[in-house]
């Protein structure tokens, strides 16, 4: 899959922050350098979190669109 293409999605919808961020995580880890993940979530402090977790890890949030109660997230795999 060409860099920058949306590869994966999650679904962190009614989850914790810190199952969020292990979904996160464990999806990230399966792409390379360049795709793109997209995590949905519905709650503010998740949205949060994974915004800070994205940029510690040097991964780029490149859209943040919210629909509804719902924000998805487009993560840069950058490492």
């Amino acid at each position: 899959m060409a860099a920058g293409i949306m590869a994966a999605t999650v679904d962190v919808r009614e989850m914790t922050c810190a199952q969020a961020l292990a979904e996160a995580s464990h999806a990230i880890k399966r792409l390379a350098v360049g795709q793109t993940l997209d995590v949905v979530c519905n709650a503010p402090d998740v949205k949060d979190d994974l915004l800070i977790w994205a940029r510690e890890l040097g991964h780029a949030v490149l859209t943040t669109k919210m629909h509804r109660d719902d924000t998805t997230m487009r993560i840069r795999k950058g490492r």
